[in-house]
C-alpha cells in the first residue's frame, strides 16, 4: 500500500465512529489501544443508559456493548437502540466474559445484537468484528440510499405524468367548452327552424335536439371524467366520505366545480340551462349544510 493509499484509508476511517460501552476502564483502554491503529473516531459510555444517549447523538457506525453494566445493562440498551429510528440498524457487538452460553448468545441476538464476542478479546478478532460491522452498516446505508433514490425517481415520474395529465385536462376542458358554445349556436338554429316547419317536422327536430343534448353530455363528461380521475385521483373518494348521499348529477357538478368551471361553462358542457345549474348548486349547498354566505366553490376546492 502506498503512502497516499494509507492516508486515504486513514481519512476515511477517521469519519467512522465506533462506540465502546463498558463500565471497566481497563477494558475500554484495551479496546482503545487496538482500534486506535485503525484511526476510527472512538466514543465511550460507562453504562447502557449513556450508551443509548451517545448513540442517539453521534450515530456511530458500530457499537461494542458490554453485557453487564450498572444503571442499564447491555441487553436493555440494545433493545432501546432497536426501538429508535436513528439507531435501529446500527450494528452492535455484544461483549461479555460471563454470559457465554448458547442461551446467552440467543438472548443477545433476540434483543437485537448483530454479533457476539467473548472476553478477554483477541486483538485480531475484535478488529475483524468491528470491520465486519462497519461493512454491514455501510451496506444498510447503501440500501437506504438506493431505496430513497428509487422512491425519488418514482415521485418524479408520477409528478411528470401528473403534469402531462393536468395539461391534457386543461386542453380538453377548453376544447369541450369551445365546442359546447358552437353546439349551442347549432341548437339555437334548430330551435328557430322548428318554428318554421310542419308539426311533424317540429317533432322530429325536437327529438334530434333532445338526443343530441343527451349524447353530447355523456361524451363530454366521459372524456373529462377519465382525465379528471387521473389528475385528482383521490377527490371522489374523499368527496364520498364527506358526503355519502350524493346523486350522480351532484357528483358530476362537484367535479366540474373542481375544474374551476363557471356556471355558464358548466351549462354549456352539460347541455343544461344556467338556471338549472344554479338550482342544482342551491340544493347541493343545502345538502352540505352550507349557509347562504358560504362558498360552494371554496368547499369543493378544499377537498383534495
Amino acid at each position: 500500500m502506498t503512502i497516499q493509499e494509507e492516508t486515504d484509508k486513514a481519512n476515511v476511517n477517521m469519519q467512522l465512529k465506533v462506540l465502546i460501552a463498558d463500565d471497566e476502564p481497563q477494558n475500554i483502554k484495551d479496546i482503545f489501544e487496538v482500534l486506535k491503529k485503525e484511526n476510527y473516531q472512538l466514543l465511550v459510555a460507562p453504562n447502557g443508559k449513556i450508551a443509548v444517549e451517545v448513540a442517539e447523538k453521534h450515530r456511530p457506525q458500530a457499537i461494542i456493548m458490554d453485557w453487564d453494566m450498572p444503571e442499564m445493562d447491555g441487553i436493555e440498551a440494545v433493545r432501546m437502540l432497536r426501538c429508535s429510528p436513528g439507531t435501529k440498524l446500527t450494528p452492535i457487538i455484544m461483549a461479555t466474559g460471563k454470559m457465554t452460553t448458547p442461551e446467552n448468545l440467543q438472548m443477545a441476538l433476540e434483543a437485537g445484537a448483530n454479533d457476539f464476542i467473548r472476553k478477554p478479546f483477541d486483538n485480531i478478532e475484535i478488529i475483524a468484528r468491528v470491520k465486519s460491522m462497519i461493512g454491514l452498516n455501510q451496506q444498510h446505508q447503501e440500501n437506504i440510499n438506493l431505496h430513497k433514490k428509487i422512491a425519488q425517481q418514482q415521485i418524479e415520474r408520477i409528478n411528470y405524468q401528473l403534469e402531462i395529465n393536468s395539461q391534457a385536462l386543461s386542453t380538453l376542458k377548453l376544447r369541450i367548452i369551445t365546442d359546447a358554445e358552437g353546439h349551442e349556436h347549432l341548437l339555437n338554429s334548430l330551435n328557430i327552424l322548428r318554428d318554421h316547419v310542419t308539426d311533424t317536422g317540429g317533432e322530429i327536430i325536437s327529438k334530434i335536439i333532445s338526443s343530441y343534448k343527451t349524447k353530447m353530455s355523456v361524451v363530454n363528461w366521459g372524456e373529462l371524467e377519465s382525465l379528471f380521475a387521473k389528475v385528482h385521483h383521490s377527490f371522489y373518494n374523499n368527496l364520498q366520505s364527506r358526503i355519502p348521499d350524493l346523486s350522480p348529477a351532484e357528483r358530476r357538478l362537484c367535479g366540474l366545480i373542481k375544474l374551476n368551471m363557471t356556471t355558464k361553462e358548466i351549462s354549456a358542457v352539460s347541455n343544461q340551462s344556467a338556471d338549472t345549474i344554479k338550482k342544482t348548486k342551491y340544493r347541493l349547498k343545502k345538502k352540505l349544510g352550507l349557509d347562504a354566505a358560504d362558498s360552494l366553490n371554496n368547499f369543493i376546492h378544499e377537498i383534495s
